[in-house]
């Protein structure tokens, strides 16, 4: 009985996580929490890859991936027309022995009001089939222990087996956003901001681990703001922040990074990207500190970061993996070839 408990322990953490899985560079798949943001972005479609490794030593593998894909309608590159978004996402998280984890298949829609040349208004709404499973055939049980070894072929006795079940998700999200690129030169001046509210799990779909029990997901609420602010004409330092509340949890990340430019946009043809480097660390309430290394090309953009966990669970975890890599079409678009414009 008490690794009955034990594991409904593991699997109770495991589920707040599986479905609520947070990647620590948060801002490189930002329409996965808050649907606003599909879309948002420089160019007119963007592929996007996320992986991270977590608690690498941990004798057993707990990892996250995400892949999406970002489209645009009526959107010219020039910030002066307002323009539909729209995304496709998959999100696939699993660990442990018992191979708990959730697979998840998501479709965004967005609108993005510009309000004047520099300012514009974004909100979006995301559904989401969410599958959840789990495999106990890999476990080990007190039932097994024949004296000298751990048998399988001794039976459990114990209503173990995780069901599989899926169930139909909702969110929603505003946001707001500055582009100032005309004042990338100016001392102290800020290039962007990027300020959003969003709300997850909108309708609580019920949770069901065991034939016995039958919850309903929390209702996740946050906001995230993302600034840059010009040091000179070449440095500039981004500052970044995700708070979001579920339930009794409560979940800050940050992050602060010195962003490097390695060349300059063509102001009058445009067939030039700006090209950055950016280093930095980011951060999260619950003791993990991550150094960050990014590049940045234009429309090809990769980066890796290593968590350090500081809090009590460095006891047995002290570190995890993450990398990123997403593709933009930033001169025209892949359907129709359209020009900037």
């Amino acid at each position: 009985m008490k690794n009955i408990l034990v594991v409904g322990f593991i699997l109770g953490l495991g589920a707040y996580q599986a479905q609520d899985l947070f990647f620590t560079q948060y801002d490189k798949c930002l329409m996965v929490l808050n649907p606003a943001a599909a879309g948002s972005f420089d160019g007119f479609e963007r592929f996007s890859m996320q992986h991270k490794n977590q608690w690498v030593g941990a004798g057993t593998s707990f990892a996250s991936t995400m892949g999406s894909a970002e489209f645009t309608v009526g959107k010219n590159n020039f910030n002066n027309r307002s323009y539909l978004g729209a995304g496709l996402h998959f999100l696939r998280d699993i660990g442990g022995d018992a191979r708990f984890g959730t697979s998840a298949f998501g479709g965004t829609l967005s609108g993005h009001l510009v309000t004047s040349p520099k300012t514009k208004i974004s909100a979006g709404i995301q559904l989401s089939y969410t599958n959840r499973s789990g495999d106990f055939s890999k476990l080990q049980w007190y039932s097994q222990w024949n004296g000298n070894i751990f048998d399988p072929s001794n039976p459990v006795n114990e209503p173990s087996q995780v069901p599989k079940y899926s169930y139909i998700d909702a969110s929603a999200g505003v946001s707001f956003a500055l582009i100032n690129k005309g004042n990338r030169v100016g001392n102290g001046k800020m290039n962007a901001l990027n300020i959003g509210f969003f709300a997850q799990h909108l309708n609580r779909p019920k949770l069901r681990y065991n034939d016995l029990t039958l919850d309903r997901l929390y209702m996740k609420t946050g906001a995230h703001a993302e600034t840059e602010i010009a040091l000179d004409n070449l440095y500039s330092i981004e500052i970044k922040t995700l708070q979001h509340f579920q339930g009794q949890h409560y979940l800050g990340r940050y992050g602060l990074l010195l962003k490097i430019k390695m060349s300059q946009t063509a102001q009058i043809t445009r067939l030039k990207n700006d090209a950055f480097v950016s280093c930095g660390l980011y951060g999260s309430s619950n003791g993990t500190i991550s150094p960050a290394f990014l590049v940045d090309l234009g429309g090809l953009q990769f980066g890796f970061n290593y968590d350090l966990e500081l809090a009590r669970i460095s006891r047995a975890y002290r570190s995890s993996l993450e990398f990123t890599l997403s593709f933009s079409f930033t001169k025209h678009s892949m359907f129709n070839k359209r020009r900037i414009g």
